[in-house]
């Protein structure tokens, strides 16, 4: 087929790492790793520098492209889950708000690194301009459900690093909560949180992924007098 690279060769050919990807080479447990906001190489084996430049340049010209044509599903999802938050923020100007709450209520559901881009988060979900339509990152049903909980909710967090315990993504479930909490490990590391919450505080509930997820923003931590004065 024309046009498509003859992956052979590439896996053959000698060729320097694109220095882009290069300053994101970082050591891992299991050797070197690139982490580039449009590529990851885990593990990172030099011997395929070619294929893996190539893979950029693809990936680089589609991102282009999207852009161009606000194909902004596409644009989002180009880049490694860990970095999508931060190409939404790119591109949040040019959304408008049924667009933006949805597409950023669909990448709070598919995240795994919330606590990393936490004040980001916070911000997005917190927009004084956007503030009127927030309800568009729920479905009907989870807006339903919502509505339906009393004034005063109980909600739980698992979590395994301490300083954790105050972070944005809840739980209704107990159980869920202690499936978080234990899923890396089966000692005592593994801690739950309990929080009770006016319902005006939450700030959306989902229902994906089967987690009865509250999203709350974090509690302000109290600073002892001498980091006061």
């Amino acid at each position: 087929m024309s046009g498509a690279p003859d992956l052979a060769a590439l896996l053959g050919q000698a060729e320097d790492l694109d220095p882009e990807l290069a300053g994101c080479r970082t050591p891992s447990p299991i050797g070197p790793v690139i982490k580039h906001p449009l590529l990851f190489a885990v593990p990172y084996i030099p011997a395929m520098n070619a294929m893996i430049n190539e893979a950029f340049r693809a990936k680089k010209v589609a991102v282009s492209e999207a852009a161009t044509e606000r194909r902004w599903d596409r644009y989002l999802w180009l880049h490694e889950r860990p970095y999508r938050v931060y190409a939404f923020a790119r591109i949040a100007d040019q959304l408008d708000d049924a667009t933006y709450w949805e597409r950023l209520g669909r990448l709070w559901t598919d995240s795994e690194n919330i606590f990393e881009a936490e004040a980001l988060w916070l911000r997005l979900l917190s927009d004084p301009a956007r503030q009127a339509n927030r309800w568009l990152l729920m479905t009907d049903e989870e807006r339903a459900h919502l509505d339906e909980l009393p004034a005063r909710i109980t909600v739980y967090r698992g979590y395994t690093h301490p300083g954790r315990g105050n972070g944005m993504s809840w739980s209704l479930s107990r159980d869920v909560a202690r499936r978080f909490a234990f899923r890396f490990t089966v000692d005592t590391r593994g801690r739950i949180a309990r929080r009770e919450v006016a319902k005006d505080e939450v700030i959306a509930y989902f229902a994906g992924r089967g987690e009865q997820e509250i999203v709350l923003a974090p509690r302000r931590r109290r600073r002892s007098p001498a980091q006061a004065a």
